[in-house]
Parts: structure tokens; C-alpha cells; sequence
């Protein structure tokens, strides 16, 4: 089977402690039809030292002054590469890292397999997953979680709510990047939740059920300022709500993952559900 190209933009700015493990939990994917892409916002803690020593397995890199998180991503996505190496983008996937996350073992082999054997699937997300800010200790997630479109749509997946559509795991056509424009540049805290919501006006998302990447706990990351996430995203319910919310998810989670659109995996073998049609 020939895979679709890959594309994975990298935005950092001063990340070093966390740089090399996020680049190296891409590369050693060994997915040949790899577009790798890191944005580095200028730098001064070592971030470019690292980068350099991967140089050579980049299709593009940079280090200067931009933006902030949502231009840098948007710009990622535009560059041509300048490795020499010539990609199919006829069916090009794409998303994001942020240089603390990571991509777990065989994930880029998964996410190629899916979308070439299921043309109907626009974009998809994985399970969630955590490690730790050290990255020794791994958290898989054990309710199976899925996410119904017109929720999506709605902005009930927020922390409030029904929680969080993990970006870190979340891939897409480039059609659909297309007809939404891209990421809105003025945002830098809710970026993703205002493009899901976006990307729902055209397409279901469909949850893959196996772990695709692990979002690190870490101190000084910008989700560590949830107020402001909240602010950008327009929730305006309190912070105290989540305490009542968590069992109402809980049960709402476990209720509906039958019926949510979905590749399961039988030995190996892939099986879409498209899910009923309120979800999807």
C-alpha cells in the first residue's frame, strides 16, 4: 500500500529541554513519506543546537522572529521544503506538534493506513495520552472517547465540558485546512478549539481507537494559562462547573463511544463505523 505524505509543522520557541524528544519521537516514525517541519520562533536556550543535529532529516527549518504560535503553524504549512526530496502532496496529511508533545511508537504508519483505505474521512484524532514532564512516566487514557459533530460545531469540547479534543493526535486533509483558511492568526490560546469547531461545518471527526501522542505536563506551557484559553475560546462557564460535569461525562462518554464515528482495530485490521447519524 503507498501511504500518503505526511506533513508535521513543529512550532517552538525556547523549548530545549523538552526540543529533542518531540523531534526524535517523529523521525524514529521511519515514515517514508515524511514532511517534517520546524518553526522556531528565535531561540537562545540551545533549541537551535538541536535542531541542527537533525538537520539533514528536515524538509524545512527556520529560526527567526514571527508571530507567535498561530503564524508560526500557519506559515509552516505553506513552505515548499528545501531537502530536495520531491513529495506526492495529491493526498497530503497534515497537522501540528508542539515541541514538548510527542508522537507515540507506529502512529504515522496508522494514520497513513487509515487515510488511504478510507477516502470518506477528512480528518481524525487519536485517544488521549499523557507523560509526565520528565517524559518517564506514560498515561494512556482508558475511557474510550468520542466526539460528536454538531457538539464539535457547538463548542461543547472544552475542559468544562466534555473535554478536550487533543490536538496533539489530530490529523487532516489538506482540503479541509484549505477551506477553512487555515488557523486564525489572532488567536494564541484557543487556536485549535476555534479550528475544530470549523472543521465540523464540513466533515465528522472520527476517533482512531489506539493512542497516537501524548500531551507532556510541563510547567511553563501555554495551556498553563487556562483563563486566557478560556477567554479566547468565549466559555464563560466557571471553573467549578468541571467538578459537577465530570460524572455527567463520564457516563455520556462511555454511553456514546458505540455510536460515535470510529476505526476500531481487530488483529490488526482496520474497521470503520460511521457512527449514527446524530453524531456524525
Amino acid at each position: 500500500m503507498s501511504l500518503p505524505t505526511i506533513t508535521i509543522v513543529t512550532p517552538s520557541f525556547n523549548q530545549a529541554p523538552y526540543l529533542e524528544a518531540t523531534i526524535r519521537s517523529v523521525l524514529e516514525q521511519d515514515y517514508s513519506a515524511l514532511r517534517y517541519i520546524i518553526m522556531d520562533g528565535g531561540s537562545t536556550d540551545g533549541s537551535l543546537d538541536i535542531i541542527r543535529r537533525h538537520a539533514d532529516k528536515l524538509s524545512y527549518w527556520v529560526s527567526q522572529k514571527d508571530g507567535g504560535q498561530s503564524d508560526a503553524i500557519n506559515k509552516g504549512f505553506t513552505v515548499n521544503g528545501n531537502n530536495h526530496r520531491q513529495f506526492d502532496l495529491t493526498n497530503e496529511i497534515m497537522t501540528w506538534l508542539n515541541s514538548d508533545d510527542v508522537l507515540l511508537p507506529g502512529a504515522l504508519k496508522r494514520v497513513g493506513e487509515i487515510f488511504e483505505k478510507y477516502s470518506l474521512i477528512h480528518w481524525l484524532t487519536g485517544q488521549p495520552a499523557n507523560i509526565d514532564v520528565e517524559g518517564s512516566h506514560l498515561k494512556l487514557g482508558r475511557i474510550k472517547t468520542g466526539h460528536g459533530r454538531d457538539l464539535i460545531r457547538r463548542g461543547w469540547y472544552h475542559g468544562r465540558s466534555l473535554g478536550f479534543i487533543r490536538q496533539e493526535g489530530t490529523f487532516w486533509r489538506r482540503p479541509l485546512w484549505n477551506t477553512v483558511g487555515g488557523i486564525n492568526p489572532s488567536l494564541h490560546y484557543a487556536m485549535d478549539f476555534d479550528l475544530w469547531r470549523r472543521f465540523a461545518a464540513h466533515a465528522p471527526l472520527v476517533t482512531v481507537d489506539q493512542h497516537l501522542a501524548a500531551f507532556r505536563t510541563q510547567p511553563n506551557q501555554k495551556t498553563s494559562a487556562i483563563d486566557k484559553y478560556y477567554v479566547e475560546a468565549g466559555v464563560t462557564m466557571p471553573n467549578a462547573a468541571r467538578l459537577i460535569t465530570l460524572p455527567v461525562r463520564a457516563i455520556f462518554t462511555l454511553a456514546t463511544w458505540p455510536l460515535m464515528p470510529r476505526v476500531l482495530l481487530h488483529d490488526d485490521v482496520l474497521d470503520y463505523k460511521q457512527g449514527v447519524r446524530i453524531f456524525s
